[in-house]
């Protein structure tokens, strides 16, 4: 009986040796190293690096404290280490910051700086960590990106749709544009099937540079991972197509494909 107690404990603690470090996709540079217990993050203007302590509160909220040199960061956790439902950026001493999350109540010793809380999922748009494994297949993917600016092919590309499967909008002012950053690709126009579409580069799907240097790159539609999207731009013609690509399943278990194509010239 003991021998089966020791050794849960050992797989729990073998366990928690693994993936204790997590890093922040907007920016790989950034992370929480619960291990270490030390952090180096950044939102908007605010940066910090320092201590990290995990706290729950007398309700059994868990909590992620950074500790600045006047400037604290107070997260608070979701399901898991990685993902979190609020984020406070308060000034103040940390002693006192401790008593506020622990018991949840509010003081004036203190100063908040920024704080949101989002009721529903996670805020990617701020911190979305990602573990070890994630962290290599991103950085990978990012490579792609820094790749396109070699090429002098990232930037915001003002177009004009000319033809959208195989219906003519020559005569129409159907407008848009495309920013390419070393991240993702941000494609928004006035037509309605394609209002805004947000893609990420995969590199497996880019692994010959010339064609990189052609101008054409290829990824995941951000949120479907079963829809690819093909972008090709020439630069000196002033003309592009974007290309994507959907499967799905039908009712009779059959993987179906919906292949569609946007022809555009870019404006400026």
């Amino acid at each position: 009986m003991i021998r089966t107690y020791y050794l849960t404990l050992s797989l729990l603690f073998l366990n928690l040796s693994f993936s204790q470090t997590f890093y922040d996709s907007n920016d790989l540079k950034y992370y929480l190293d619960f291990s270490k217990k030390t952090a180096n993050l950044k939102f908007q203007d605010y940066e910090i690096k320092g201590q990290l302590q995990e706290v729950i509160s007398l309700y059994g909220n868990a909590f992620t404290l950074i500790k600045g040199d006047s400037i604290h960061w107070v997260l608070g956790q979701s399901e898991k280490r990685n993902k979190y439902s609020s984020y406070l950026i308060i000034k103040g001493e940390y002693r006192d910051i401790l008593k506020l999350v622990r018991r949840e109540v509010s003081s004036e010793k203190y100063e908040v700086l920024a704080s949101d809380i989002i009721y529903s999922g996670h805020f990617l748009d701020f911190f979305n960590f990602v573990d070890e494994n994630d962290f290599e297949r991103i950085a990978s993917n990012r490579l792609i990106g820094e790749y396109l600016k070699d090429y002098d092919l990232l930037g915001v590309y003002k177009i004009k749709i000319v033809r959208d499967n195989g219906i003519n909008f020559i005569d129409l002012d159907i407008n848009g544009k495309i920013t390419l950053s070393e991240k993702d690709i941000i494609i928004e126009t006035s037509l309605p099937t394609l209002t805004r579409l947000v893609g990420y580069y995969e590199s497996e799907l880019n692994k010959n540079l010339d064609f990189l240097k052609k101008g054409i790159v290829s990824g995941r539609v951000l949120y479907e991972n079963n829809t690819f999207y093909s972008l090709s731009i020439e630069k000196d013609k002033k003309i592009g197509t974007l290309t994507t690509l959907k499967f799905e399943t039908d009712k009779d278990g059959e993987q179906t494909s919906k292949r569609s194509t946007t022809t555009f010239v870019i404006v400026d």
